[in-house]
């Protein structure tokens, strides 16, 4: 693997672990600053988990990737269920939806790490660039600050080619 593919596999296990709801704060701000995203991650925290966590009554844009792109639960979570199986990933004791943009963002490391192409191509075309684009139409319209990160990481996917 080329030193440019670890770094981008690299970013995007930082991505997973800012997604993650499940994560330690401080790891969550320590992924926010790897990922040199603007501001303190602190200031902003309110405001990261009212857009993509827990906002009343829901967050501005799910996580739920079938949820965020009106499609069908099942097929989306078993889709990635057989992405985790190719990649050799195991799914124990998780408490994440396999269809959630953390455990998604692993695999797109995974993959990044095998250098396969294919793969890449599709997580991103079917997925997680459609994600960004729901992302960013949502969070622009109700004025978040929370813009800056969809589109870093819509920048950070487009990198990959």
């Amino acid at each position: 693997m080329n030193v440019v593919a670890n770094k981008a596999a690299i970013v995007f296990a930082e991505w997973a672990v800012l997604w993650s709801p499940i994560v330690e704060k401080d790891r969550r701000k320590e992924a926010w600053s790897l990922l040199e995203l603007p501001g303190d991650f602190t200031g902003l925290e309110s405001e990261y988990w009212s857009a993509f966590q827990v906002g009343s009554p829901q967050p501005k844009i799910s996580l739920l990737l079938h949820s965020a792109l009106d499609m069908e639960g099942g097929q989306a979570r078993e889709e990635w269920m057989r992405v985790f199986h190719f990649l050799g990933l195991t799914w124990k004791d998780s408490t994440l939806s396999p269809d959630h943009l953390a455990p998604a963002c692993e695999a797109l490391a995974v993959a990044i790490q095998n250098d396969d192409g294919v793969l890449i191509t599709e997580l991103c075309g079917r997925y997680l660039l459609p994600w960004c684009e729901r992302a960013l139409e949502t969070l622009e319209s109700a004025g978040s600050p929370m813009t800056v990160v969809a589109k870093q990481f819509q920048s950070d996917l487009l990198e990959l080619g």
